[in-house]
């Protein structure tokens, strides 16, 4: 007899557990494996049920920087008591089939690692909601328990999702929590101390400056359809991590946002009113923190120890609201409950981490299914209303929870998931400090239609997107993985992506957006039809840009920052003939003015040359002959002929600063600072001289714009200006 694993001996991993699947050949239909690594040196024995054919699910822990060796044994007499540890019938275990298997784990403290942390009201007992068949069981409610219920849920996650990566095809990986040093053995369910110790995720409790009453207030409720402030417990969570020494000076000493995970544990049932107080479930963040909230109200139903995870799964007690929540009325029974909030606060750990919502898997709702990647056996389900389920004979579930490819190819360039080996860049939106040499994509519409996306540092993936949902994607893997590589310059033609979308899904809609992800950042193009030039004319500008040469036309590149209603202004220029560029700003850019040597750089005429074609109405035109003749000053300059024009986009204001072009220097890139404004800009040679960045230096985040190729040239800028520029972008042109 033999037992098979889905692990090889010495595999190395990335997670401190492990979900080892694998089947003993005796074919048991029931009974027990146990798993003891390294002759019981730090983690005591693990046993879990065999299922179906023998069948096993193991979540096993290992220890760091030696091999793990594990003595597996299944007994067929066997099963796991309420407590989570193996009894036999007869007392003793009749053993079928033994077998072994070696782990190696490296920690990755090199990675930016999740804070987990839990939120009181400053009055907080620390109490939860708790169903009354657990409490005549001896549980406690209060905040110990809850900390050891997420050392538990952190570690499930680790292990699911390094699970699902390997399954994907792109190695063992998984992403970090904050650990802390530990000898007592109270996570396994021993009340004794090891000699050896171990690593547990560490989890920060933060006492927040609101009672329990105001953060119990129905208007910051999430699920309140009349809540005057949903988002209120995420800001509220935001300004707690940022009056927190212990966790915010890692974002002033990193200069790279701080990860942190937030569980509230004052939510509670109101059931007078059928509402989760002091609950929101949501993923996001700013460039400070990547933050997940969610509630307490399903924290009674998950383990409060390993050995408790598999009698949590099969707890099919039925819940009642005259107790405690029915989340989504998806949590009739304990364990379904146990599956939809760990699972959805996993959701939102996806959107810290920088995943939407997907058609399916983790980040829809699949987490219903969550269960049975831990288990091969399922008790009565309330949802489905069946009466329970076992594994496949073969080892697969008809339908189980899974992290989408678009989530694990983000998480493969996410800087959380990087391995030694890897030899390819990782993205800096959430996990590196911002430098010159990332940024995000930068798209150009095209004369022929379509659009050209550029990007320094990479592209690696592109979403098509309906309805929300991304329902078609190419992508580009690192070469080790079998792919090219993430790529530096994509073109797509609208047409031809319109008719492989629709070949792919039959979602696919002549609007569709598209998302365009790099390791610098990603770009969303809201309607792609829109965007490119030869499918809509408002990215076409007619006039003769101070060239002197006839109208020609100008397209308009992606716009950085963001527009406001109304037309933008739009300045014309002769990028060869730039000797000077003037910049005012302070904390943000408040204009740009462009000097020109005599005979070119002029803005529009409003008398074209003689044999020019004639320019199109267009309404917004003698508006943008205003905005360009207003912004027109005659200059003096040394060694110039006369007088000379300046045009100016944005706000002349008294603080300014200059960049001198010398002879034969022309202006090739710009590189600005933006985010819902922009910040600085910066300009790049055709020498690869660059100047300073004017502005904020290290606001928003960095983006370049330039011809699109060769055959192009900038002949302009536009931009949208309020107190200061809200948005801008080039204007580029094929025609000369």
């Amino acid at each position: 007899m033999t037992i098979s694993f889905n692990y090889q001996n010495n595999e190395i991993v990335s997670s401190p557990t492990v979900i080892v699947s694998g089947r003993t050949t005796t074919g048991a239909q029931r009974g027990v494996v146990t798993f003891t690594n390294n002759a019981n040196k730090v983690f005591p024995p693990q046993s879990f049920e065999v299922n179906s054919n023998g069948n096993f699910k193991a979540v096993v822990h290992v220890s760091p920087n030696e091999k793990n060796q594990f003595n597996v044994e299944v007994a067929d007499n066997g099963y796991i008591s309420p407590l989570g540890f193996a009894e036999y019938q007869g007392g003793k275990p009749h053993i079928v089939d033994t077998g072994s298997l070696i782990l190696q784990f490296y920690p990755l403290p090199q990675n930016k690692p999740i804070h987990l942390c839990v939120i009181l009201g400053r009055d907080s007992k620390g109490t939860y909601d708790m169903p009354a068949y657990k409490l005549q069981r001896g549980e406690v409610a209060n905040l110990e328990t809850a900390i050891k219920k997420l050392k538990v849920a952190g570690r499930l996650m680790q292990a699911y999702t390094q699970d699902e990566m390997r399954t994907f095809g792109v190695s063992n990986r998984s992403f970090q929590f904050v650990e802390e040093t530990q000898s007592h053995q109270t996570i396994f369910g021993y009340n004794v101390s090891s000699p050896t110790p171990h690593q547990e995720v560490k989890v920060h409790v933060l006492r927040s400056p609101k009672t329990v009453a105001e953060l119990r207030d129905p208007n910051i409720a999430q699920q309140n359809p009349k809540a005057t402030d949903s988002g209120g417990l995420f800001s509220h969570a935001l300004d707690l991590i940022k009056n927190t020494p212990e966790l915010f000076d890692k974002v002033k000493q990193g200069k790279t946002a701080i990860q942190c995970a937030v569980l509230y544990l004052d939510s509670t049932w109101d059931k007078k009113n059928k509402l989760i107080l002091t609950h929101a479930a949501l993923g996001g963040g700013n460039g400070d923190i990547k933050l997940a909230i969610f509630g307490s109200h399903g924290l009674h139903s998950w383990p409060s120890n390993f050995p408790q995870m598999v009698p949590s799964f099969l707890d099919g007690t039925h819940l009642t609201t005259d107790e405690v929540a029915n989340d989504c009325n998806q949590c009739g029974t304990s364990w379904e409950c146990f599956n939809i909030t760990l699972g959805a606060f996993m959701h939102e750990i996806g959107h810290l981490l920088g995943c939407p919502h997907q058609v399916d898997g983790v980040m829809l709702r699949d987490y219903i299914w969550w269960n049975r990647s831990f288990m091969t056996r399922e008790v009565e389900c309330l949802r489905q209303r069946t009466s329970g389920a076992l594994i496949n004979p073969d080892g697969t579930w008809p339908k189980s929870c899974h992290w989408n490819k678009l989530d694990m190819t983000r998480f493969l360039f996410h800087d959380s998931f990087s391995l030694p080996v890897d030899r390819f860049q990782k993205s800096i939106e959430t996990t590196q400090a911002p430098d010159d040499g990332n940024k995000a994509p930068s798209s150009y519409n095209l004369p022929e239609g379509g659009a050209l996306f550029k990007s320094d540092v990479g592209i690696y993936m592109v979403e098509f997107i309906t309805d929300g949902l991304a329902r078609h994607h190419h992508s580009w893997f690192p070469q080790v993985y079998g792919g090219p590589g993430p790529q530096h310059e994509l073109k797509l033609d609208y047409d031809q992506v319109y008719a492989e979308f629709r070949s792919k899904s039959d979602k696919a809609k002549e609007d569709f957006d598209v998302r365009i992800l790099s390791v610098g950042g990603e770009l969303n193009i809201s309607n792609f039809k829109k965007h490119c030039a030869d499918h809509d004319t408002s990215g076409v500008i007619k006039s003769d840009f101070g060239l002197s040469r006839g109208v020609i036309r100008g397209y308009k590149s992606a716009l950085l920052g963001r527009g406001k209603d109304g037309d933008p202004s739009f300045v014309g220029f002769d990028i060869k003939n730039i000797y000077k560029v003037r910049i005012f700003h302070g904390g943000a850019l408040d204009g740009v003015a462009f000097y020109f040597k005599n005979g070119g750089g002029s803005t529009q005429s409003n008398n074209p040359p003689p044999g020019a074609p004639p320019v199109p109405a267009r309404n917004y035109l003698s508006k943008l002959k205003d905005k360009l003749n207003d912004k027109v000053h005659s200059a003096n300059h040394s060694g110039g002929n006369g007088e000379d024009k300046v045009v100016v986009i944005g706000n002349e204001k008294p603080h300014y600063s200059e960049f001198i072009l010398a002879p034969g220097e022309v202006i090739t890139k710009f590189h600005f600072r933006n985010g819902a404004w922009v910040d600085a800009i910066q300009f790049e040679l055709n020498n690869g001289r660059k100047s300073e960045m004017f502005g904020k230096a290290d606001g928003g985040h960095l983006s370049t714009l330039e011809a699109p190729g060769s055959g192009y040239t900038i002949v302009g800028m536009y931009a949208y200006v309020g107190g200061w520029v809200d948005g801008i972008g080039i204007l580029y042109t094929n025609d000369i």
